[in-house]
């Protein structure tokens, strides 16, 4: 691991709470601050902090800037439908830029360089992508929709349990039959750190995207089952296609994933459960089986 100044540490502490936070109820006060979301205050705290302490420039908060103005217009009733499609489309554009890491003027935290899992593995390095943390939350607490209640929460969980459980199954099988990996079980040092990152800067972000955006947007094109099919099919192509850089088979097995979380955030149309079942592969992966994959 690489050690890291302890102001950068700060700017993801907000990130975190904020994502957290995005399930929380609107704070009720008087004034300028009526109906304050919690989420976005930590937000602000998140880049503000974030920009003292060197880990993202004034270009990075312009361009993060840009996002929610964007988010916002392409959901107000209020104006022109062809502005809606303009701002949906360039919202896009933008988060998918953010999470690609093309935005200038973020560094991110770097905190595991080239380290290997086995003998037989690829060298892992990972990142904490500020930039695709924010964009993660942006997307889910102006766009997504999330369940209103813990109640809500269990009796989503029961309705994606089996597609949930078919995709983790799939996936573990044509992994180990294409030999993209094979049985290693293992706990590494950093799993915690893994799951940490994985799960809110990764799992949030892509889910968010991928789901929230992309295939709801496709939904609120018809009511007809051919936008049903339709937003699952597109939605899982373009996850592939996301995963291209890591070598088509890669994107091949990427593409049968992003089938798996697309039926799942079908059955619901809220993100929990797919960010869950998402990031629950990813840690199965990461125990069980070589990772990130074979050499």
């Amino acid at each position: 691991m690489t050690t890291v100044p302890e102001l950068q540490i700060l700017p993801y502490l907000f990130l975190y709470a904020a994502i957290a936070a995005a399930w929380l109820p609107k704070v009720a006060v008087a004034g300028p601050l009526k109906n304050l979301v919690p989420g976005h205050l930590l937000a602000i705290f998140a880049v503000l902090s974030a920009l003292f302490s060197g880990l993202i420039t004034p270009m990075a908060v312009a361009v993060l800037a840009v996002l929610p103005l964007l988010l916002w217009a392409s959901v107000r009733n209020n104006l022109p439908l062809a502005l809606r499609i303009l701002a949906g489309v360039l919202a896009l554009v933008v988060a998918l830029i953010l999470a690609m890491h093309k935005a200038p003027g973020f560094h991110n935290m770097l905190l595991l360089d080239k380290v290997r899992f086995s003998d037989d593995a690829i060298p892992f390095t990972l990142y904490a992508n500020f930039d695709k943390g924010m964009a993660g939350y942006l997307m889910l607490s102006l766009f997504c929709s999330r369940a209103s209640s813990f109640k809500q929460f269990l009796a989503d969980g029961k309705r994606i349990a089996l597609p949930a459980l078919l995709t983790i199954v799939v996936l573990t099988g044509l992994g180990l039959a294409t030999q993209f990996f094979r049985f290693h079980p293992k706990l590494p040092e950093a799993t915690l750190l893994f799951l940490a990152v994985n799960l809110v800067l990764t799992c949030v972000a892509e889910e968010a995207f991928f789901r929230g955006l992309i295939q709801e947007t496709i939904y609120r094109l018809g009511n007809k089952p051919v936008f049903g099919y339709l937003a699952i099919a597109v939605s899982a192509v373009l996850f592939g296609l996301a995963h291209l850089g890591g070598g088509t088979q890669y994107a091949a097995l990427a593409t049968v994933a992003g089938l798996g979380y697309a039926i799942v955030y079908h059955r619901t149309r809220r993100l929990e459960w797919v960010i869950l079942t998402h990031a629950a592969f990813n840690l199965c992966h990461f125990i069980l089986f070589t990772y990130p994959r074979l050499a």
